[in-house]
């Protein structure tokens, strides 16, 4: 389950990346931003787009897939007029809001995808400290009247363990945590926003970002800088 203490436990903090200032002053206002796996489905931007996302695959011809062969007890389905497939497991029938930060651990080596982070994602972040997780997750709760669920995501190179926790392993570099708000359907596109009381209040007041690796190279980023200057020791 994604709720679990040691994916917690494991951080100094977690961060979340913004491509646009006005994105980034929103957030610290209380605007807390949640899209579907759906939307996700269908992006096509890089880091962002995922295909196999909280799913086993998903094909759109409007995206310039070709359809699948789908077998059903022995026939094969007639595909011919469809203009998308989505197969999901049938443990996990609803999907839910989710909203992405990433973990930055004692042993995760999170400074090596830093710099891809920031190209991908924008170089406007805030920083929630670990011990601050717990606050963030009751706000979103309260705020919202929905469960909230939270944790970090595993990764696999088998589709069939695909799910809202579990993502394609050739996305392991972004160290995601997810917080997941209530339930939607699997089609569902629209997103949600949260207006938040006192959320400023959680974050780290920090505008550079400073990391050690294991080998002693320190890497430092600065707000709305995509730059990462690395310096060893």
């Amino acid at each position: 389950m994604i709720d679990n203490v040691s994916s917690k436990s494991q951080a100094f903090a977690l961060i979340k990346f913004f491509s646009k200032e006005e994105h980034y002053f929103s957030f610290k206002k209380g605007v807390s931003l949640f899209r579907t796996p759906h939307y996700y489905r269908k992006d096509k931007s890089v880091g962002r787009g995922d295909r196999g996302e909280s799913c086993i695959g998903y094909w759109d011809s409007s995206l310039g897939d070709v359809m699948p062969n789908v077998i059903n007890n022995g026939d094969m389905l007639n595909l011919n007029n469809a203009r998308s497939v989505l197969v999901y497991p049938a443990a996990e029938q609803k999907d839910a809001w989710l909203q992405s930060w990433a973990v930055i651990g004692p042993h995760n080596n999170f400074e090596n995808s830093l710099e891809r982070m920031l190209n991908e994602f924008g170089s406007y972040f805030v920083i929630l400290p670990a011990n601050r997780i717990e606050e963030y997750r009751c706000l979103l709760a309260k705020a919202s009247g929905c469960k909230v669920r939270m944790g970090a995501v595993g990764y696999s190179d088998e589709p069939l363990k695909r799910s809202l926790v579990v993502k394609g392993s050739s996305f392991s570099y972004q160290k995601e945590f997810r917080f997941l708000l209530g339930e939607c359907s699997k089609d569902e596109r629209r997103d949600k926003k949260i207006q938040l009381q006192g959320v400023g209040k959680l974050l780290s007041d920090a505008s550079v970002l400073k990391l050690t690796s294991p080998l002693g190279e320190v890497s430092y980023c600065s707000l709305g800088n995509r730059e990462v200057v690395s310096v060893s020791r």
